[in-house]
């Protein structure tokens, strides 16, 4: 979901000549980067709170997925952190980090399918496979289930945040310049198109395994703590469509919040003083709850 359409509309705009429809591919959404190995020794050198470990998971059809687990002493929850198109952890980490450092919490990120240094063939449906697969995982092992859990996404990963909360159970969600359907996303971006593409793009057809993809039908059913957060200069997914999200969703104001960042565009928000203080909030809130049910288990 990260500025696309740069590729689309020279395409476009020859198909056209002789016919206004446009046939969208997932591959304009899904499209799978290499990137050099994670620089260890660097990230631990810039962020000496955390213990670094690099952790594969092998998926059920032969993919393996490429994880960096980030924890440390203090933490009070754990953040699984899925990325926009085009995120991989050896190029992305470090901007991650930046935005969580001063929080206490581990961090989990993971390479998509495809993408940096994970294997596999990228659809949108196997990401979303893959991102419960993962969270199935971490609930399981020792040294994240005594946490609570939160799931991050941000664009293309909000989806995939988005599909592990219709899913599953989890402590609290983070959709980031997110989107509420594949349709709207295509409208708004030709609405905001040049008036020549506008004239030779008349419509842009969604394919089946893009069809109704977003956050729309997933905000009706959320059921955890949730924080929408968008950048107010975010040109690839306005703010107005978290907005959307956020109204769309049958929880009290308190289990629910919007964060717009004055000044920040689609992968910046979390660069912000308006992030660390919601997100700081959200996670006493779910370290609180995860106390008291500990408290009463006694």
């Amino acid at each position: 979901m990260d500025r696309p359409f740069r590729f689309i509309w020279p395409l476009a705009a020859a198909a056209v000549l002789s016919a206004c429809t446009y046939q969208l591919q997932e591959s304009h959404l899904v499209r799978p980067q290499p990137a050099p190995a994670t620089d260890i020794a660097t990230l631990a050198e810039a962020f000496p709170g955390y213990a670094l470990d690099e952790v594969r998971i092998d998926t059920g059809d032969g993919a393996s997925l490429y994880s960096l687990r980030l924890t440390r002493p203090d933490a009070r929850a754990t953040v699984l952190y899925f990325g926009g198109n085009g995120y991989r952890i050896g190029v992305h980490a470090q901007q991650t980090l930046r935005g969580y450092a001063r929080l206490p919490v581990n961090l989990v990120l993971v390479d998509h399918r495809g993408y940096g240094g994970s294997t596999g063939d990228a659809t949108l449906a196997a990401l979303r496979a893959d991102a419960l697969a993962v969270h199935d995982r971490l609930r399981t092992e020792p040294t994240f289930s005594t946490l609570p859990l939160l799931v991050h996404g941000q664009s293309l990963g909000s989806f995939l945040a988005g599909h592990v909360a219709r899913e599953r159970r989890l402590d609290g969600l983070v959709l980031e310049s997110s989107m509420t359907t594949a349709e709207d996303w295509v409208a708004d971006m030709r609405a905001r198109a040049g008036w020549r593409t506008r004239l030779l793009v008349r419509r842009i057809a969604v394919p089946p395994a893009l069809q109704g993809a977003g956050n729309l039908e997933v905000a009706r059913t959320l059921d955890e703590p949730v924080l929408f957060l968008v950048g107010a200069d975010d040109a690839t997914t306005a703010p107005a469509y978290s907005r959307m999200l956020y109204d769309a969703t049958p929880l009290p104001a308190a289990d629910k919040r919007l964060v717009v960042v004055p000044g920040k565009g689609h992968n910046t928000a979390t660069h912000s003083p308006e992030f660390l203080a919601a997100m700081a909030e959200l996670v006493e809130r779910v370290a609180a709850v995860a106390g008291t049910a500990g408290a009463a288990g006694t």
